[in-house]
């Protein structure tokens, strides 16, 4: 185990003794993600773009402390590849148990909206949620179902590779929001980015993430509020890119031009 912002010192190694072998080591990295009072050095926000680069690594980011019981148990059964498991600082939250578990191992934590539940309707926003982000994402979720807006939440738990099943699901939806604790440059959110186009896959994606910059001293709560990373803030402008006003434009529903969705005063 060692702390996630110190892999990066040991990033040959972890490519060349490990990757190039495809040697079965898993790697513990705790304090993934902001840490707050620790200062710039210490936040582990590198590592989800700076791992994708070795060829065959799985990562897993496990959501609570039941997952990340289930997830170390899974990533140490792995023998072909190298692994690694990122957990954030902090006190254990609470579990959030997923309403369903797909065959490939994504969980759905959430479906909120009428347009969530019929067979066949249009899906406004799939929240793709990263390990400790998944309250933020249900707290999202919730929001936006407040403003007449369906929306689904998943945890894919393992978040490289990309699993099948999230291609698939955001090819049903209007737009894709990915919340992740790591730098937007080269993140999940870009990964899932790639993965789509190469499906053909033609959604809308909003990587929300960490600056690349070097965060100032703060508690974890203020270093999320400036970076944008709230439930308001994070609503806000997903409400924005369904509406049509803000990049990244949400896919236009059936029968509409693009632009912004009437208002109802419009439409009567």
């Amino acid at each position: 185990a060692v702390y996630a912002t110190f892999l990066n010192r040991a990033y040959d190694q972890v490519l060349m003794d490990v990757g190039l072998h495809r040697a079965g080591v898993t790697f513990v990295l705790d304090r993934a993600g902001v840490t707050g009072p620790d200062g710039p050095s210490h936040h582990g926000m590198w590592d989800l773009a700076l791992l994708q680069s070795v060829p065959s690594l799985r990562i897993a980011a496990p959501r609570d402390a039941e997952r990340l019981r289930e997830e170390l148990r899974e990533a140490v059964a792995v023998e072909d590849a190298p692994t690694v498991v990122r957990f954030s600082k902090g006190s254990v939250g609470p579990e959030i148990a997923a309403l369903e578990r797909l065959d490939d191992g994504v969980d759905v934590l959430l479906r909120l909206g009428a347009a969530s539940e019929e067979p066949g309707a249009e899906r406004d926003v799939l929240i793709i949620a990263v390990g400790a982000l998944a309250e933020l994402g249900l707290d999202v979720a919730a929001r936006l179902a407040d403003q007449g807006i369906s929306a689904t939440v998943i945890d894919p738990r393992w978040v490289l590779p990309v699993r099948r099943s999230v291609i698939e699901m955001a090819a049903d939806h209007r737009i894709v929001v990915c919340l992740e604790d790591g730098v937007r440059a080269g993140g999940v959110g870009s990964r899932i980015r790639q993965e789509m186009r190469a499906h053909g896959v033609d959604t809308a994606l909003n990587e929300v993430g960490l600056p690349v910059e070097f965060l100032a001293h703060g508690s974890r709560e203020q270093v999320l509020e400036r970076t944008g990373l709230t439930a308001r803030q994070v609503a806000q402008d997903t409400v924005a890119q369904v509406l049509g006003t803000k990049v990244p434009f949400a896919r236009p529903l059936t029968g509409q031009d693009t632009g912004p969705i009437p208002t109802t005063k419009e439409q009567s």
